[in-house]
C-alpha cells in the first residue's frame, strides 16, 4: 500500500513532514528521490524536517544522492551537502565519497560558481565522514 501523505504538497507543508517523521524508513524508501527534491532550497519550510529524517539513512540513499550530485543544479547540490550529507554521523559510502571528491577536485563551472566545490572539500577533509 503506497501512502504519500508524507510527501509535501508545497514548500510550507510541514504537516506532511510531521507525518513523515513517524514512519519507518522502509515505508518511505521508494520515495526518497521525491523527498530529496524538497531539499533544493534549504530555506523552504519543509527542508529541515526532511533532512533530519534522512540524515540517519545517508548511506542507504547513496544512489539517490549521487544522482543529485551529478545534476547541473548547484544550489540543490550545495543544500544536499550541507543540510544532509555533512550532518551524517557515519563514515560515508565509498560511492558518495567518490562523487564528492570529483566535485572537490574537478568542479564544473556551475559547481565553482555556487561554491559546491568548497562544500565538497569540507566533507572530504572531515575525518569522521571520509577517514
Amino acid at each position: 500500500m503506497k501512502n504519500e501523505d508524507y510527501i509535501p504538497k508545497n514548500i510550507n507543508d510541514v504537516a506532511a513532514v510531521e507525518r513523515l517523521k513517524h514512519l519507518p524508513f522502509e515505508l518511505v524508501k521508494e520515495d526518497v528521490s521525491t523527498l530529496l527534491e524538497w531539499l533544493q532550497d534549504g530555506h523552504w519550510g519543509v527542508a529541515e524536517g526532511i533532512a533530519e529524517y534522512l540524515i540517519p539513512h545517508v548511506n542507504e540513499i547513496t544512489q539517490e544522492l549521487v544522482f543529485v550530485l551529478n545534476t547541473d543544479d548547484g544550489m540543490w547540490k550545495y543544500c544536499i551537502i550541507y543540510i544532509l550529507i555533512a550532518r551524517s554521523k557515519d563514515k560515508l559510502d565509498p560511492d558518495l565519497i567518490k562523487a564528492l571528491s570529483r566535485i572537490a577536485e574537478h568542479p564544473s563551472r556551475i559547481e565553482a560558481e555556487d561554491a559546491v566545490d568548497e562544500a565538497a572539500k569540507d566533507i572530504i577533509t572531515n575525518k569522521v565522514l571520509c577517514g
